[in-house]
């Protein structure tokens, strides 16, 4: 796996192993190859014009979906848990030591996702001054700072990009964004009934019970 090219040389570079990078990869390109999929093959369910309004929101369910089904394997590198808000809406919500990640879909890796007001109070975790010391008696000391806050963005049209967006704290820009390794050729090749099999599985949880958080 090539980690070149990653945008390795920034400040918030050395916030995630290569193993979780590449966890993080796999995460995107699973859901949104499913996602695809099922535009084509289930073309008469989400070709009707009622679903063209929620096409962004199905692709990106799809990704957050399969973070909570990659969550239960026991080797999962991040700590999973899920931000409840109103109306029993859920996001997933990945951590490591460093950092915490929120999934979003965006039309360029240059655009942050919508800023929504908890976007924006964890985005001020990204600056030094404004970052809050927190109590932890696990650790030695028991205290530190928050943890840095970043998003896993991805999007396009023909092909996918994906990438994590550090936000400027207030929410008004990128500080910094770090591009996810891209798989090779031999590797997709040696992983592909793996990638199918997530594929599958994960299709299934959708049209069982993803689907009606979607439309609801």
């Amino acid at each position: 796996m090539n980690l070149e090219g990653c945008c390795m040389q920034n400040q918030f570079a050395d916030l995630f192993t290569s193993r979780e990078l590449l966890t993080l990869t796999s995460i995107v390109q699973v859901g949104d190859a499913t996602y695809r999929e099922l535009m084509e093959t289930q073309q008469p369910m989400f070709g009707h014009p009622y679903f063209t309004s929620i096409r962004g929101r199905i692709r990106t369910k799809l990704v957050q979906m399969q973070c909570e089904i990659e969550s239960h394997d026991p080797k999962f590198p991040f700590e999973f848990v899920q931000r409840e808000f109103r109306y029993k809406h859920l996001i997933p919500e990945l951590r490591n030591k460093n950092t915490i990640l929120h999934i979003a879909r965006s039309a360029s890796p240059e655009m942050l996702s919508y800023a929504s007001k908890y976007k924006i109070k964890l985005s001020n975790n990204n600056h030094v001054l404004q970052r809050q010391m927190v109590i932890d008696l696990e650790q030695t000391p028991p205290y530190g700072d928050e943890p840095y806050y970043g998003i896993l963005t991805f999007g396009g049209r023909n092909q996918t990009f994906a990438v994590i967006q550090f936000p400027e704290p207030g929410y008004g820009g990128i500080a910094e964004q770090l591009f996810l390794p891209q798989v090779s050729p031999a590797e997709a090749s040696e992983n592909a009934h793996t990638f199918e099999r997530k594929k599958a599985a994960l299709k299934k949880e959708f049209l069982a019970h993803g689907m009606e958080e979607v439309v609801s």
